[in-house]
């Protein structure tokens, strides 16, 4: 199974079959702007400074999907968290590009097909199968003796809080992951890291786009 990055796999777990986010469900697009900050930051990419965001390196090769909200970081002093991310809340005109090049990301993989919909708006609807098998193998994983991976963990937050295990998987499954988080958040490894990473920045990007 190809591995992919912490925005793709949202995008690929959470969007309908119309491949798009729910219109009811503000939580998905904000989580999924929460996963690409994330990533950026974790990479070294953008930087903060207390309540602000700028740029804290180069855009790397494997992030080039990010690249819409990499750009619109990109002044010459940091901002406030609120500027940087304004035209990316659940209706602003930038979510819809930084959804499309992750989308583009996909379907060059293999893993995503466009659908084209009114005003030139393009949607990926990703591929028979895939939504499922990663699903399932996110949520075995979550729940082995093992524990989850960081990239998991931090993903399974996410998912979680958006919605989309429920919706994906049943609230049964969903139950069973956020308990399994729940747990993973106690102890002190690199994936509790990566999940508190993941909510905390979920509770930065809320703060702003709510």
């Amino acid at each position: 199974m190809t591995e992919l990055g912490i925005t793709q796999e949202y995008l690929l777990l959470t969007v309908n079959d119309r491949g798009r986010f729910s219109p009811l469900n503000a939580q998905q697009p904000i989580c999924f702007v929460a996963a690409a900050l994330g990533e950026l930051a974790q990479a070294g990419a953008v930087a903060f400074t207390g309540e602000k965001v700028g740029l804290g390196g180069p855009l790397p090769e494997e992030l080039r999907c990010l690249k819409p909200l990499y750009d619109f970081i990109d002044r010459p002093r940091p901002v406030p968290l609120a500027m940087a991310l304004r035209d990316f809340s659940p209706d602003g005109p930038k979510l819809a590009e930084l959804a499309e090049t992750v989308g583009e990301s996909l379907e060059a993989l293999g893993l995503a097909a466009p659908q084209r919909a009114l005003a030139g708006r393009v949607f990926y609807l990703p591929a028979a199968g895939q939504a499922t098998r990663r699903m399932e193998r996110l949520l075995f994983h979550l729940s082995a003796e093992s524990g989850p991976a960081p990239k998991e963990a931090a993903l399974a937050v996410l998912l979680c809080q958006s919605g989309a295990v429920a919706q994906k998987a049943g609230a049964a499954a969903a139950a069973k992951a956020e308990a399994a988080l729940a747990a993973l958040l106690l102890t002190g490894s690199n994936a509790a890291r990566a999940a508190h990473a993941a909510q905390d920045m979920a509770d930065r990007v809320n703060a702003v786009l709510r």
